[in-house]
């Protein structure tokens, strides 16, 4: 399988906050946060990293992304992209586009039944799967910062980007961030249907939206929920995780 880590946003908040390292170099558990992200995903036998220039500019970016994920491909993006599915789409030129493919964000990861993964994904009727969490009283914050997936038991038939799609969203399946395609050329064309039909959320591009174009064309997209959602995406997000962390290895001390 392969792993495109798309991380070419700037990561603003992180900068406004005072933190000085680009946010996929943030510690987390002792390791950068993109290590993090790729150790904890199915295995990969190749993995791209699309990062934004100015990180690149402004750090030693390229460098410590080799040292720390020997063999990765670090591609750097031309500037600001027209969001996450065009971040993604830079690394085609690097995949094999006959072989699978998982893409996901640098800020999270996730706690889930393996045994159950490699059974959805060795079913040929599943052409992409959307990763999927659910009873996180976090979503109540903000429903509209999240991507939804309305489903028929697995089955999704739609993914609502940024919009909630019930009044009880913690019944409802909230998107990870991390996709799956049968292959890499599979992945493209969604990106560029989604771009051809000008489908965009807030002026952006998302990856959320590229199953909804599957869907279109006839191909089987399932829902995979996690056991446990983790979010580092907002200074508030990775602080509330380090003092859980701090927490529980205060009680495994003592």
């Amino acid at each position: 399988m392969q792993l495109v880590i798309p991380m070419a946003g700037l990561g603003q908040r992180f900068a406004d906050a005072g933190y000085a390292l680009p946010k996929p170099l943030i510690p987390v558990g002792g390791l950068a946060m993109v290590v993090r992200v790729a150790r904890n995903l199915p295995p990969a036998d190749r993995t791209v990293l699309i990062c934004h220039p100015e990180h690149v500019q402004r750090f030693p970016l390229r460098a410590e992304l080799e040292r720390l994920i020997p063999g990765a491909v670090v591609v750097v993006a031309p500037g600001l992209t027209a969001g996450q599915a065009c971040s993604t789409r830079l690394a085609s030129d690097h995949l094999d586009p006959d072989q699978p493919v998982l893409v996901a964000a640098c800020d999270s990861t996730q706690v889930y039944d393996a045994a159950a993964w490699d059974k959805l994904v060795a079913d040929p009727a599943t052409d992409a799967v959307v990763w999927t969490f659910r009873n996180d009283p976090r979503v109540l914050i903000r429903p509209e910062a999240w991507g939804w997936v309305r489903s028929d038991a697995d089955d999704v038939r739609v993914v609502s980007v940024k919009k909630p799609i019930s009044a009880m969203p913690l019944r409802d399946r909230a998107v990870t961030g991390t996709f799956w395609f049968r292959t890499a050329g599979l992945m493209a064309e969604g990106i560029d249907g989604l771009i051809a039909l000008d489908q965009r959320v807030n002026n952006e591009f998302y990856l959320d939206s590229v199953p909804n174009v599957l869907i279109q064309d006839g191909r089987g997209v399932r829902a995979f929920d996690v056991d446990k959602y983790i979010g580092w995406g907002t200074p508030d997000d990775y602080e509330d995780y380090l003092r859980w962390e701090r927490h529980f290895r205060g009680r495994q001390a003592a």
